[in-house]
Formats: structure tokens, sequence, C-alpha cells
């Protein structure tokens, strides 16, 4: 006789799945249950039931239920279960992913809950139970008198009232206290009307609006200032007009508190947000929200994509391009294509946001799979950015400025505008040498130097995180005279300060901005007025609005015209376009200096004369030429340990897999850091003009390293669409 058999996923197994049954428990897909796994109780997700006639014989038995209702949707495991077959990644890493770290344990935890307190007579009569030497109970009582609806104790606590005030009306039966699931706090909707939209605006909305039944995706292509903002509350203002849910997607941190001002504003609905920095339990509760649709609207980071929303009916992406949808370690998935992947799954439109698209995203319009809408009226401003490119050569460079550089600051400062030097490289110089004998400070696990944070007295390594101490004299000949070479964010921020004593500066990279609401305050800062001049990475790079910034200076352009990367030109044009954009956003003339060793560059003249379409297509052809993505698909086997021998072996083991079923390996090769944490890193790069084979073999191929005796002392990794070849 068959037997009903569960498939269980239990998280961290390396197995997509392990048969159990059930005697006299009923669970559901998508719930969490108590599992028998190697002597240990553990947490799993019920994937899928099968009828089978001759279970194993060591099947074991679920111990027990932890939900009754599903707490993963449908919709969401077949995510997961796509995001790792694309990936190549076990279900049991996948599913983590999509599920907040309060959910991963074996107790079943409720959402963060609150108490509430509320009028329990009638108010006349509740004045009668007062002591008339009880003034402050009084007016407690009068601040629930005005409010009608159930107040949580920490609003009632933060308009000055005790514990003991409200502790002695709810024993004089005159306040009812309640738990409850905290709610979403309301949006600062100010019925703020929308913007009249120009004509390209105009026809964005409407052909979006006009498909909001159906998947499509749509490349919104606008230049720097050009209202897609705009673009996305209209159209999200139609699908919430239908009762429907919206999911937004930004790289970064940085850009939602931006983004979700200006939501607030225009919809009345509650929101959530989700990203890296939230606790767990803001996290469970911004899950909890979207599942029980409490809040419309979901603006959040990459993990963000894995939030249940029953009633979707739109996913934006903004600045699609950026890599920091893309995961880079674990799970190596891209949001921004499992996004396009959940609103196929979903038959909802998808929007893709950017300035400077990615070249997949421009190969995908040319293929019709896209649908692109274009912006090019710039409607903050009209004005034309002034671009000038700046040859370095043989000009003497203080701490990696140009004396017209300084020249232009002390020009737009004295306009009283704002102005953004930017490097995108943190601390203070990323080399430390010896003056006497050129013994340079290296990182003793990473083939790296370690680069010098001043003001913290320390030397770190940006790629395992060494730290050490500033060495009093030198490693080698024991000389003193050593030399910071070279310039980051805090040499030049130092630097500007003595130059310009009388301007508040302000720095902004990831080493300053550390706790929680740091950036927000300095974008403050910036907003109102209070930084005239700004020392900044990529974190401002892109997606920021400073009406007042009229300057910007690009420094140390030049790593990307010689990175062994192939998509390291692209993401140059999309950095130097991208901030380029931040100056002359409202009524004021902007100005772009790029500082270069290479002014006569033909690809950097093509982007600063003809503009980022032109650069594009440059590139494109050359990708073609080159079978590269996106005329070529590609993915990357990583592997690492201590000796080099044997990864040599084991790479081209797979090599030769790989040959026997007519897909391309280049390889092996050092990885571009050979040499990281200790271990030596070797890769392989596969290619192919088939998606569909490529997969297919990466699969078997994957499978077969599982049980391999290769493997034992290599940690090896499966990358699909990798976006960085390091």
């Amino acid at each position: 006789m068959a037997k009903l058999i569960y498939k269980v996923s239990i998280p961290h197994t390396y197995r997509d799945y392990y048969d159990y049954y059930a005697t006299d428990l009923n669970p559901c897909l998508g719930g969490r249950v108590i599992v028998p796994f190697r002597n240990k109780e553990r947490m799993g997700i019920i994937i899928g039931e099968e009828f089978k006639d001759n279970p194993h014989a060591t099947t074991k038995e679920i111990i027990k239920i932890i939900d009754d209702k599903p707490l993963l949707t449908g919709e969401i495991l077949a995510l997961c279960s796509w995001v790792s077959s694309y990936y190549q990644s076990p279900l049991s890493e996948v599913i983590p992913l999509a599920l907040p770290k309060k959910y991963r344990g074996l107790e079943d935890i409720p959402p963060p809950s609150s108490e509430f307190y509320s009028l329990k007579i009638d108010k006349l009569e509740a004045y009668t139970l007062l002591n008339s030497r009880s003034p402050r109970q009084r007016e407690l009582l009068d601040y629930f008198v005005e409010n009608i609806n159930p107040l949580a104790k920490k609003i009632v606590l933060n308009e000055g009232f005790t514990k003991a005030n409200l502790n002695s009306l709810e024993e004089r039966g005159i306040l009812f206290k309640s738990i409850e699931i905290e709610k979403p706090k309301l949006s600062t909707y100010r019925q703020k009307n929308s913007l009249a939209l120009n004509p390209e605006q105009a026809v964005a909305v409407q052909t979006i609006s006009a498909e909001l039944h159906a998947y499509q995706a749509f490349l919104l292509q606008g230049v720097t200032g050009s209202g897609k903002t705009e673009v996305y509350l209209q159209v999200i203002e139609n699908v919430l007009a239908l009762g429907r849910q919206v999911l937004v997607l930004v790289p970064e941190i940085g850009l939602t508190p931006q983004l979700l001002a200006r939501f607030s504003e225009r919809f009345k609905e509650p929101m959530a947000v989700i990203h890296s920095r939230l606790n767990d339990s803001e996290r469970q509760l911004a899950f909890h929200w979207a599942k029980e649709e409490s809040v419309k609207l979901v603006i959040g980071t990459r993990a963000a994509i894995f939030t249940p929303m029953p009633s979707l009916g739109l996913i934006v992406i903004d600045e699609e391009h950026d890599i920091s949808f893309k995961q880079m370690d674990g799970v190596r998935y891209s949001a921004r294509d499992t996004a396009l992947m959940r609103a196929h799954l979903r038959h909802i439109p998808i929007i893709l946001g950017s300035a400077t698209p990615s070249l997949e995203s421009l190969h995908n319009c040319a293929l019709n799979k896209y649908k692109i809408l274009r912006l090019n009226f710039k409607a903050l401003n009209s004005k034309p950015l002034h671009y000038e490119i700046l040859d370095v050569r043989n000009q003497n460079l203080i701490h990696g400025l140009a004396s017209a550089s300084l020249q232009a600051i002390k020009k737009h400062l004295e306009a009283d505008n704002q102005v953004l030097v930017f490097i995108n490289r943190r601390g203070f110089a990323p080399v430390l040498l010896c003056h006497s004998c050129g013994w340079m400070a290296d990182c003793r696990g990473c083939d790296a130097h370690l680069t010098m944070h001043k003001t913290k007295g320390i030397l770190v390594c940006h790629h395992c995180g060494l730290t050490q101490k500033i060495p009093a004299h030198c490693q080698s000949c024991k000389g003193h005279e050593l030399l910071p070479v070279g310039a980051g964010t805090q040499r030049i921020h130092e630097h500007l300060k003595e130059v310009f004593k009388d301007t508040s500066i302000l720095r902004i990279d990831r080493d300053e901005i550390r706790k929680k609401d740091a950036l927000d305050e300095s974008l403050a800062l910036i907003n109102d007025g209070n930084a005239q001049l700004i020392v900044g990475t990529q974190m401002l790079a892109k997606g920021h609005h400073f009406p007042k910034l009229t300057l910007v200076i690009v420094l140390d352009t030049d790593n990307g015209f010689y990175n062994q990367d192939f998509r390291a030109l692209e993401k140059l044009g999309q950095l130097l376009t991208q901030v380029s954009g931040r100056a002359g956003r409202a009524e004021f003339q902007g100005q772009v200096i790029i500082q270069t060793h290479v002014p006569n560059h033909p690809l950097l003249n093509l982007l600063i004369q003809k503009g980022y379409d032109a650069f594009a297509e440059s590139l494109l052809a050359t990708r073609k030429e080159a079978e590269l993505p996106p005329y070529h698909y590609i993915s990357m086997i990583r592997a690492e340990g201590k000796a080099i021998p044997p990864l040599l072996n084991f790479l081209n083991i797979l090599k030769a897999q790989f040959h026997q079923h007519e897909i391309k390996a280049l390889g092996p090769a050092p990885a571009p850091l050979s040499r990281k944490s200790g271990m030596h890193r070797m890769q392989l790069l596969i290619k192919s003009p088939s998606r569909k084979k490529l997969n297919l073999v990466l699969a078997k191929v994957r499978e077969g390293l599982v049980s391999s005796k290769e493997v034992k002392g290599i940690r090896w990794n499966v990358d699909v669409d990798p976006m960085d070849l390091s």
C-alpha cells in the first residue's frame, strides 16, 4: 500500500529535501515542522508530498507541526525552487533567504506585540472614580477621552505619563489593557497632488498602466533628473487603487529614506521597509505585515524579493543596473533577475528603472523581451552639464587633487553652492611604503596591500578584514620614513579641511557611516545646506537629489580602463554617468571635472560627447565579437584550498567534463585576488551560447561534485551570471 511521504527541506543541510512521514499529523505545504535529523531535532519546511509504494526503510517520522497555516506561500516556494535550480544551489540554502531569523528555530515565535489601553467605561463614570488629589491621573484620563482608539503603552509613556499612572487607572476599572501585534506606522500622508507630467512621462505612465493584468517587463531609461520616480509613483497609485500590493527594490540602504519620504507624502497606505540593518524583530514584523496585507507597499534591498505579498500587483527595480542586486556569497542570486521571474510567475508587470541600464537589459529590449520607455527630458533642470576631462599627467597632485580642481571647488563654494569630491576608495591611503627600501605593508593572508586608516591609527585589509596598528618603522630595513601612497576618502577629507578651513565638510563612506541612522543624518545635513563640501564614495553616486550641488569632481577613474574584468568599462561608464548626475539637478548649472591620466581614451570621450547610449552600443559590439554576455552566457566555478596542485587537478577534471558536453571551459587560472585569508583561489570560466544547455550541464557536474573524492580539502562554489570575476 502506498504511503504519503512529505518532502522536508532542512536549512543548511546541502540537500534539497529529505523524506519523512506523519502518522497522526497533517502538515501543510509551506509550513514548518520539527523532524529528527542526525540525532538532533531540526526545523524543516514542507515543500511537497507524494505517495510512495515502497518508502525507504530508514524514513523517519515528523515529530511536531509548528505552523497550522503555510508560513511560505506556494508562490514563494516556487520562486525558491527556481532560484535553487537556476543558481545551482541546494533548496536548503535558498529557503533561509525567505525566512526571517525568528522563524528558523524550533519555537513558534509570534510577531512582536505591544500593550494597548482604551477606556473601559463611560467617561463621566470614570471621572467619579478618580481621587481629586491625583491631578496626574485626571490628565491621563483626559488624554484617553481625547483619543478614541486604543493607545500603545509606549505612546502613552512618551507623553510623559508613567507605568504607575496606567496601572492605577487599570486597577480602578477605568482602562482596559489588551495585547496586540504591533501595527505599521501611519505614513506622513499630506494629500500631496501628483506632479504634472511632461509628454514622455505621460506616455510611460499610460503604457505601463495599460498592462497591469499581465506579465510585461518595462525598461524605464531616464537621464538623471528626468523624473523616473514620478513615473513610479503614478503607476503605483494606479496599482494601489486596484487593491493590490507593490514591491519596490533599491540596491542600497542609503536610497530607502529618500524614497520612503516621497512615498509617505503621496500614499496614505502603510508601508514596510526591509534591509540588512533591521533587527530580528523588525524583520519579522515586516514579513508578517506584508504576508497579512497590513502593508500595501514594501520598499527594500536585495533580500526583500522573497517577501510574501498575497496581492502583489507590481514590482519596481530602481537602479536596475547596480551590481548590489547580485549576492556575492552563499546563494549567488541576482535579485533583479529573480524579480523578473517572480513577476512572470505572478503574471504582473515589472519596471526596471535606470539612467544607465545594464547591457543585458538593453539587449533584451533589442530582442523585444522588454519594452523600453525613454525619458530624455530633464524634468528638474533643462541646462546641460558642463563636462571637463582634466589631464593630470605630469601635474603636481596634492593628495590626489590637481590645482585646477581646487580652484573650481573654491569658485563654487564662494557662490554658496555645494561640491562633491568623489573617490571610490575608503581609508587614508591604499599603500604604506618604505621610502628607503621600497617595502610595502601587505596582508599576511591575502595577495593585497593593507589600507592605511590614519584616524584610527590602523592598517586594514579590505578583503579579509585583518587589522593591525600602523608600524613605527619598516618591517624590512627598520627605516622610519614610511610614506602613505595614493589617496582615499580620509586623506582627501583631511586635506580639504586644511585648505577650506571655514567650510563645513562632510565625509561619507562605509567607515564613517556605521551607526543605524548615520547615513540619514548625513543626507539631512546635505539637503539642509549644512554641509557645503562632501567627500564620498559610491554610496552617494546614485539616486540622491541635492538641489544646491553644482560641482562634482571625480578622482581615480583610471582603474576601470585597466581592470581585467570584462565588465569594468561598463561599470565605469555607469558610475561616471551616475555620479555626474548629482550636479545641476535644480535651477543651477552643473559642472563635472574628471581627473584622468588617459584623457584621450576613446570610450571616455564617447561617453562625455555622445552619452551613455552610444557608449553602451560600442561596448555591446565589442562583447558580441568576444562572445561575452549578453550574447553568450557564462558561469564561474571558483575553488580555494591550502595548496595550488589539488586546485588545479580538481578544476582540470571539471574542465574535461564540460568539454565532453561540448561546453567551452577557460582556465583554470588564478583569481584576480589569488590568495585570500590564507587560501589559494583559482577559477574556471564556463561559456555557452545556450543558457538552457549551460545550466543542464552545470547541474550534472554539480551533482557529481557533491559525492566526489576530489573535493576533499577544497571549498568550491558555482556562480551563474557572475557580476564580478574576482
